[in-house]
């Protein structure tokens, strides 16, 4: 077909819940889903600090205002997903424990006015309830851990790898850029986030977090695409081809992750060597608007470069190239010879020498296609 979707209908999941997680798992790469820590030490998976009430959320009733707050049986019992069920899940633990899906997991952390990680500045409190979330999440997965190469931790906190550091964890983490306080309305906290964008280029950026020892930048879409790219002194980064090659040239195919990713940027920024971290996790959208066939398992699937450039073809049939690549092998079905020929085809793309092939997971300069808070964020609670 040459058509943007197919006939049926798809629902999206609630945003963060297993289902979501799960979805994302299994039709992309993987998955990005946000944790709270709660009053006994369970893991929630959950975005917002406060508990959203209405008159048709009575299943909330007795539940303190903040996720933290709470007991993990009330949160339970209130349909709150948790991470120690999410890891249980069979098409989770199939495609992430035992497959080469990829893992997001952004650690949140608890609003001021919970009165349980420090007020509203930053302190050791906070860092150590971030340490404690991710020792938890080492804890749950003690039995069966994560694959080695298929888990980050985001965080916004600044002191994000002190506190991996302090964890001392098998899953390394990755500050996000722009630096976000946990506190207050949207508005206020984009307007809190501006200093980031003055503050560093996005190559700076890059030779910050390889310092700190971060596996893979975290980068908002803003940064190449919005006019407050614009707000530091420095050279501006953006998706035209000249632009890559020099950031490519500079980054020598050090990761970065671009969120939230719209549908019409999803091919470019894969191209340029990038992951996807995308809100439109719909499988029936099967064309981007300039006709692009989308794909949305590059790192755990990849294809030839023959295959990916028909896709580029707007006169191509979506059906039939989404047939074909179904038909491709994962990346764990791929002989040494035929990884060796992707990498090369990568690290040509990156401009970078060599890119190592290790066994198990693909390298982390893999390009992936992500599922923003699972299956793409909504304004449903989660």
């Amino acid at each position: 077909m040459r058509g943007g979707t197919m006939s049926h209908n798809w629902a999206r999941p609630r945003q963060n819940s297993i289902e979501a997680i799960a979805h994302a798992m299994t039709v992309a790469d993987g998955a990005e889903y946000d944790i709270r820590m709660s009053i006994d030490g369970e893991l929630i998976l959950h975005h917002n600090a406060r508990i959203e009430r209405s008159e048709k959320d009575e299943h909330y009733e007795g539940l303190h205002p903040y996720v933290e707050q709470n007991h993990s049986d009330d949160l339970r019992n209130a349909g709150f997903d948790l991470f120690s069920d999410m890891i249980e899940d069979p098409r989770v633990h199939s495609a992430w424990i035992e497959g080469d899906a990829f893992s997001c997991i952004e650690i949140k952390r608890p609003h001021p006015k919970s009165k349980l990680a420090g007020g509203y500045l930053p302190s050791e409190k906070r860092v150590e309830w971030v340490v404690r979330m991710m020792q938890r999440v080492s804890e749950i997965m003690e039995n069966e851990p994560a694959p080695e190469r298929t888990a980050v931790f985001y965080c916004f906190d600044p002191a994000t790898m002190r506190a991996s550091q302090k964890a001392d964890v098998n899953i390394p983490a990755a500050p996000i850029n722009p630096f976000i306080p946990p506190w207050g309305p949207g508005p206020l906290r984009r307007t809190m986030a501006l200093p980031s964008f003055a503050r560093s280029t996005v190559p700076r950026m890059i030779e910050r977090w390889k310092r700190a020892g971060a596996p893979l930048l975290p980068l908002a879409s803003d940064h190449i695409r919005s006019w407050s790219k614009y707000l530091h002194l420095g050279r501006s980064v953006s998706l035209t081809p000249s632009s890559v090659k020099r950031l490519n040239r500079q980054r020598k195919g050090y990761p970065i992750h671009v969120w939230p990713a719209p549908i019409d940027l999803e091919r470019r920024i894969i191209d340029a060597g990038m992951t996807v971290v995308s809100d439109e996790m719909d499988p029936t959208i099967l064309q981007t608007s300039r006709g692009e066939t989308r794909w949305m398992k590059p790192g755990t699937k990849p294809l030839s470069p023959e295959l990916w450039a028909r896709m580029a073809d707007p006169s191509e049939d979506s059906e039939i190239l989404l047939a074909e690549a179904k038909d491709c092998p994962t990346w764990s079905g791929l002989d040494i010879s035929e990884r060796r020929e992707h990498l090369g085809h990568l690290a040509r793309r990156l401009q970078c020498d060599t890119i190592a092939m290790d066994e198990g997971a693909p390298p982390w300069e893999m390009p992936r296609f992500i599922g923003h808070r699972g299956a793409g964020k909504s304004h449903k609670e989660g």
